[in-house]
């Protein structure tokens, strides 16, 4: 629990000894985003809808504009993460300069570990489902709190394997990339505190989307007066704890408060 505790306690002084810097660091990825978010309330309100909230997909209409918006703010995120793991991690030595190629490395990797979360997800999901319906014939569906604990539960695991796995953005953000194995091995000796760091993300994530369904924001602008910040943060969050798990891990850096 104390390297827990310690994990997080570096990742969020990475963020805010420094706010201002830290907003200049991101500036690029912050602009792009908000731009996108922009011009998708202007021009495609829907999408800000569904990616809220409500994960409704039928409301959408498929188009160019809604495929250059959705890669648009799949690169502005990106490279939010690429330029705040380069930021953190740039005292070990100068990373290579940022490239398509390492971009495009970055995403595969994204979406590998997605693929990943998405199949660990379904595989606990469905069998719930399904015991969820034989167990409640006849007495009505699950109750709110059973689902709440269940989601949070799946979270945890979801984010303990992907905190395993995820050494692999920052070692690609600052050009010194390594395998899924490797992480899990560099990984292995906080295999127990990463499960504290997990479930202080998944409540932090289960608070805030709770917080954002109370909202009740049902216009598109104010989503995206009130949902993007939320994900900047939670992203800037993630990000952080896996810089500090690669320079602890991997760089032998010492755990303190930035």
């Amino acid at each position: 629990m104390n390297i827990a505790i310690k994990l997080l306690r570096h990742a969020v002084g990475l963020l805010t000894h420094h706010p201002l810097k830290t907003v200049t660091v991101v500036a690029p990825a912050l602009l792009l985003m908000g731009g996108v978010g922009l011009i998708a309330a202007l021009a495609v309100p829907e999408v800000l809808l569904v990616t809220a909230t409500n994960p409704d997909l039928n409301a959408l209409q498929p188009g160019i504009l809604t495929l250059v918006l959705f890669v648009a703010f799949v690169l502005s995120y990106a490279l939010m993460a690429i330029l705040w793991h380069r930021h953190t991690l740039s005292d070990s030595g100068r990373p290579h300069p940022i490239t398509v190629r390492l971009v495009g490395g970055y995403l595969w990797r994204v979406a590998a570990l997605a693929l990943i979360q998405l199949a660990i997800s379904l595989a606990l999901v469905v069998p719930l489902i399904f015991a969820s319906h034989s167990g409640n014939v006849g007495n009505g569906g699950p109750t709110p709190s059973s689902i709440l604990l269940t989601t949070y539960i799946i979270q945890v695991l979801v984010l303990w394997l992907s905190l395993r796995l995820s050494l692999i953005l920052p070692a690609a953000a600052i050009g010194q990339p390594i395998s899924l194995r490797l992480s899990w091995q560099y990984t292995q000796p906080l295999s127990r505190p990463l499960w504290a760091v997990a479930a202080v993300l998944a409540l932090v994530k289960t608070l805030t989307a709770g917080l954002l369904t109370l909202a009740g924001t049902s216009s598109p602008f104010r989503m995206l007066m009130l949902d993007l910040p939320v994900y900047i943060l939670e992203g800037l969050l993630i990000f952080s704890v896996l810089t500090t798990l690669y320079a602890y891990q991997v760089q032998k850096v010492k755990l303190t408060p930035s």
